[in-house]
């Protein structure tokens, strides 16, 4: 795959990062938007997915099944690299759970 040319592009056509100013096309108001108190507001939208997510994290955070120290513990061992996988203890719960499916 070649790259894209854009020798061809001009130059204020271009995106620019840096660029403050906005302009509204087809609104009553074209001309920039340069003072301060006119900033556009940012502003997030939750998904329905991650809003459920969300729900889903706050429900386990509150089961009393979840012992959260060893969830913490758990994770602390995996981000300094202590963590060690048991692959027979795993293999013998897989087993045991494909056997009461059948």
């Amino acid at each position: 795959m070649s790259p894209i040319d854009t020798s061809g592009v001009k130059a204020s056509l271009r995106i620019d990062p840096e660029r403050q100013e906005t302009r509204v096309r087809g609104g009553e108001n074209e001309s920039a938007a340069t003072s301060p108190q006119s900033k556009p507001v940012d502003s997030v939208k939750l998904t329905d997915t991650a809003a459920r997510l969300s729900e889903l994290e706050a429900e386990v955070n509150a089961a009393e099944g979840v012992d959260m120290k060893r969830v913490e513990a758990i994770k602390e061992q995996i981000a300094d690299g202590s963590y060690e996988v048991d692959a027979d203890r795993i293999a013998d719960a897989l087993m045991t759970m494909e056997k009461e499916l059948l």
